[in-house]
């Protein structure tokens, strides 16, 4: 018989000040439903443990963009430019540089420009708006990502194009006063090399769910005072689970004087992520009830693509009535919030939804109206209901009535909330979670531990020391870019609630060392990462290297290094 046992791996840990650590691990749950979390304490036998919490569903929901006939809800604080020719299929969008500095987070990552981002939370501020993802409240751990993208006259200066993700901790109060976000940049995926030779590249990456791949970006309460409080950290592994305000590409580590220039085209935007509704059969869903005389295939409508043409179902020509789809579910379950998207060629107007607890009885819960793709564009073309509390067995979708008499059509039908039991991919998942209350210089052990009808699963034990005093925590990490007189070098830093300067000191070997221009690497009490620009190498030249970081309690020296200049 086979091991069924989840494979679990335990990983790095990294300060949050003096008083915390974020702990990193992995999980091979073979498909089986499974919960996590880690022990943590002075010794081995630990003693506490964090919020246990469930991996995501490995089952994807899709979303798309083309950008064949304008800019569709993204943003921009570029001079955004949509070309409907010449792009790769064909239509692209191109964003230009000057760009207004965006200095949120001066005291954390630094300046940044905005190149492109998405609304895809459950509200969006006036004159905004939002193609709402997962209900309004998707899940981005593990999200993978695709797009083609080239470079314009690109010249960085010292900048790196990265993924940005916004998460906001109270959404309830939606944009009102008191409004919490955490704004996180994925560093271990930096994405400036595609953009240096002028060509068309696929890009293609995952959200790693590790927080040494990613950088919080901070706040800037130097030159916000107060104010800045509504940019606050919170810890990755919720930032990403509920990534239910905006993403982004954007332009970090911005050398105010100067600026990057240039424009960058994108194309082709695809994002695939957890997908959380209570219809997937992967979660419990199951199609028992649908039109006989179906031309397409109704389980389209819980593909996880909310729209296209392999994506879509429709009725016969010219139906007789309504047209009735009824679900069970594996689980009693809660439904919340319901997205019914629509079909671009045959579009629905009018439709209602009912739930039972016994296939037989049924009682309205949500009645909803769908636009028109041609007035909003096929991924904002949904009807949305939410705060709904329902439970509920079966669910039955009724499409009353459409935009033309000759079909009924529809796109994706997903329904989110509680009491399903998720069931994860049959790979590795990577976890985190941020551990406080901790006294300062002392070691801590930890590991990760997984739970299924399988077994309890143990991960190695690590150690962790916190540390001691404010001195700045520096790691020099590898090089990037090497050319034959030129590099680029970066580090990870964590200013542990100080002002913080970082410099790289290098030399070929043998040789008195130089330094870099010291930039400003921010305050905050968790870790990101900085880069400089070395220049005037000599060609064919093995270099040292090394990360000095410097505040009011101290200099901290990151371990020497080593790249050679091409020849």
């Amino acid at each position: 018989m086979a091991n069924l046992s989840a494979e679990v791996t335990t990983t790095c840990a990294e300060a949050v000040g003096l008083t915390g650590m974020m702990v990193n691990g992995s999980i091979n749950a073979r498909g089986l439903h499974t919960t996590y979390y880690f022990e943590y304490g002075p010794d081995p036998s630990y003693g506490r443990r964090t919020v246990q919490c469930e991996l995501p569903s490995g089952a994807r929901a899709y979303f798309s963009e083309g950008w064949d006939k304008g800019l569709g809800a993204w943003g921009s604080w570029l001079t955004a430019e949509h070309h409907s020719a010449k792009g790769k299929s064909p239509g692209f969008n191109r964003f230009s540089e000057p760009s207004e500095v965006d200095d949120n987070h001066e005291d954390g990552i630094g300046s940044v420009h905005l190149v492109k981002y998405l609304l895809c939370g459950p509200v969006a501020p006036p004159g905004y708006s939002t193609v709402v993802l997962g209900g309004g409240d998707p899940d981005f751990r593990g999200a993978r990502i695709s797009y083609w993208v080239r470079g314009i006259n690109w010249q960085p200066h010292g900048s790196e194009l990265l993924f940005w993700a916004q998460s906001q901790r109270n959404i309830q109060i939606q944009y009102g006063p008191g409004w919490r976000r955490a704004n996180w940049a994925y560093t271990g995926m930096p994405l400036t090399d595609y953009l240096l030779d002028g060509r068309w590249h696929r890009v293609e990456y995952e959200l790693r769910n590790d927080t040494s791949f990613w950088s919080y970006a901070g706040n800037n309460p130097t030159g916000q005072g107060k104010s800045a409080e509504r940019y606050e950290f919170w810890p990755l592994e919720d930032s990403l689970r509920h990534l239910n305000w905006d993403f982004f590409h954007l332009l970090a580590f911005i050398d105010r004087e100067s600026p990057p220039t240039g424009a960058i085209d994108f194309d082709e935007f695809e994002l695939s992520y957890p997908n959380k509704s209570l219809l997937v059969p992967g979660n419990g869903g199951l199609l028992i009830g649908w039109p006989a005389d179906s031309e397409d295939d109704p389980r389209a409508l819980t593909d996880g693509w909310r729209c296209g043409a392999a994506h879509s179902w429709k009725s016969r020509l010219n139906p007789s009535g309504h047209q009735e789809f009824v679900y069970s579910f594996r689980d009693p379950v809660t439904v919340q919030t319901i997205q019914l998207h629509q079909h671009e060629q045959w579009p629905t107007r009018e439709a209602e939804i009912q739930v039972s607890a016994d296939d037989r009885v049924f009682r309205t819960i949500a009645c909803c109206s769908l636009p028109r793709v041609e007035e909003a564009g096929p991924n904002q073309a949904f009807g949305f209901v939410s705060g709904l509390s329902e439970p509920a067995r079966y669910l039955k979708l009724i499409l009353k009535s459409g935009y033309t008499t000759e079909r009924l059509g529809l796109g994706e039908i997903e329904v989110f909330g509680t009491g399903a039991m998720l069931l994860p991919a049959d790979c590795q998942s990577y976890v985190n979670a941020c551990i406080s209350g901790l006294n300062p210089g002392n070691t801590y052990h930890y590991r990760l531990v997984a739970r299924n009808e399988a077994g309890i699963s143990y991960g190695e034990d690590r150690a962790f020391t916190t540390p001691a005093a404010h001195n700045p925590l520096v790691f020099t990490l590898g090089p990037r870019r090497v050319g034959s007189r030129s590099a680029a070098v970066e580090a990870r830093i964590n200013a542990l609630g100080l002002p913080t300067q970082v410099y790289f000191e290098y030399a070929p070997l043998g040789r008195p060392k130089r330094s870099s221009r010291p930039r400003y690497a921010g305050l905050q009490m968790t870790p990101r990462n900085a880069l400089a620009n070395l220049g005037d190498l000599e060609p064919g030249t093995t270099y040292l290297y090394r990360a000095v970081a410097a505040n009011a309690s101290g200099v901290s020296v990151g371990e020497e290094r080593a790249f050679t200049t091409d020849k």
